[in-house]
């Protein structure tokens, strides 16, 4: 298993952060290694929404189906991830900080199939598409704060 963590701050409430980010249909918005995200389930977003993703990794096109399995509104949720290649669970926390919000996004993968004897390798590359990701979630969330969102 390879843990990406990443930690942002923002001056959005608890309530924005969570409304914004835990959102995981705007993923796409922020984290350059995905290329789509869409909402595939209807309703409100709570345990068992579902989200499709298309990520890019190094120039090839993959897909992944996230749930929702765990949700609690403003603080915190938890997605599992799969696709062919890779099993992930994300976990996204909300706290309050200062005067705003502390945002800390961990993803724990995993490589299945013949792909996993690969996994040891393959942790530097995740790494850096997790330092990417953290990098556009600080970014998206300065745009949000300034009011001038873009994507």
């Amino acid at each position: 298993m390879i843990r990406l963590t990443e930690k942002a701050t923002t001056k959005l409430s608890r309530q924005a952060a969570f409304e914004k980010v835990g959102d995981f249909g705007n993923i796409d918005r922020w984290d350059p290694g995905v290329v789509k995200a869409i909402k595939a389930t209807d309703g409100e977003t709570g345990v068992g929404t579902a989200y499709d993703l298309v990520l890019d990794f190094s120039g090839r096109q993959l897909e992944m189906r996230y749930v929702v399995t765990e949700y609690e509104p403003d603080q915190r949720l938890v997605l599992e991830g799969t696709g062919d290649r890779v099993h992930a669970i994300d976990s996204i926390e909300f706290v309050d900080f200062t005067d705003g919000t502390e945002i800390t996004y961990i993803a724990d993968l995993s490589l299945t199939g013949f792909a996993r004897f690969f996994e040891p390798l393959m942790r530097g590359r995740l790494a850096r598409i997790g330092d990417a990701a953290g990098i556009g979630l600080r970014r998206w969330l300065l745009e949000l704060e300034q009011g001038i969102e873009t994507g």
